[in-house]
């Protein structure tokens, strides 16, 4: 998303805001400070944030998305909506009212807040556009019934019910929610299940890959959504605006296997 935030950033006059939340926002500007002192000259990028609405001692892990999605639908949204009616007022701060909203296609709940002010809501899935058409098709595959499968079922046997996919999907090709699901129903297969659909609520859908590498999975979404744009790949397309690359982190750079690669 911030490479993404940077390129628009020099697209003419875009003025561009980079909202993140509160703990990302520390952690970035702490691991990553020389690309957050470039980032902080640009004239026309700014960063904001809001709470997730955890403690600032919880762990924020991958295995426990579901934990923090449920802040931020409950707890983040109502900052979110608040801060869009109280930027852009060009007297105070010199920033043009917000006028289109480019969102984490993971967290739709922010989209229907922006949307029901008036603001248009474009989705950026950073996965790429055939992992997001197999989510888009899991009703499909519980339909025919290849969705859910046995724990010691074959995993290579091929999916048959996801189009432009039939020759090669295997199962074990599938996101690890649908591997581990043992019923229609499951609780985090339907939750990615209504992140992928959700996204079609929007005026359109960004993702970080280009025509020539995805071309018959990009026209199967256009089929479901009207406007597409594959605008990758982004750290090329930075680096050739720029001169510069984006390297962010929100960790502490682990260096420990650089001894071993280079023996």
């Amino acid at each position: 998303m911030l490479p993404l935030a940077d390129a628009l950033s020099f697209a003419g006059s875009l003025s561009v805001t980079f909202l993140n939340t509160d703990h990302n926002h520390r952690l970035l500007s702490f691991f990553s400070p020389s690309q957050y002192s470039r980032f902080s000259l640009q004239p026309n990028l700014r960063f904001l944030s809001i709470p997730d609405g955890l403690s600032d001692d919880k762990p924020r892990l991958a295995y426990q998305l579901t934990e923090l999605f449920h802040s931020l639908r409950t707890h983040s949204v109502d900052f979110f909506r608040a801060l869009l009616l109280a930027v852009g007022n060009k007297e105070r701060d010199g920033w043009q009212p917000v006028t289109c909203i480019i969102v984490d296609g993971l967290i739709p709940y922010f989209m229907d807040k922006a949307q029901a002010l008036g603001i248009p809501v474009l989705a950026f899935r950073t996965i790429s556009a055939s992992s997001l058409w197999v989510y888009l098709q899991i009703p499909q595959m519980i339909e025919a019934d290849e969705l859910p499968f046995p724990a010691d079922a074959d995993l290579d046997e091929h999916i048959k019910s996801v189009p432009a996919m039939e020759g090669f999907l295997r199962r074990r090709d599938l996101p690890s929610m649908c591997r581990k699901a043992t019923k229609a129903d499951d609780k985090e297969l339907q939750l990615f299940t209504n992140f992928a659909a959700s996204s079609t609520r929007s005026k359109g859908l960004i993702f970080n890959t280009l025509d020539s590498l995805e071309a018959p999975i990009l026209s199967q979404i256009d089929s479901i959504f009207h406007t597409t744009y594959a605008v990758g790949p982004l750290h090329a397309l930075v680096k050739s605006i720029t001169s510069s690359s984006v390297s962010t982190s929100l960790l502490a750079k682990d260096r420990s296997a650089l001894n071993w690669l280079d023996a």
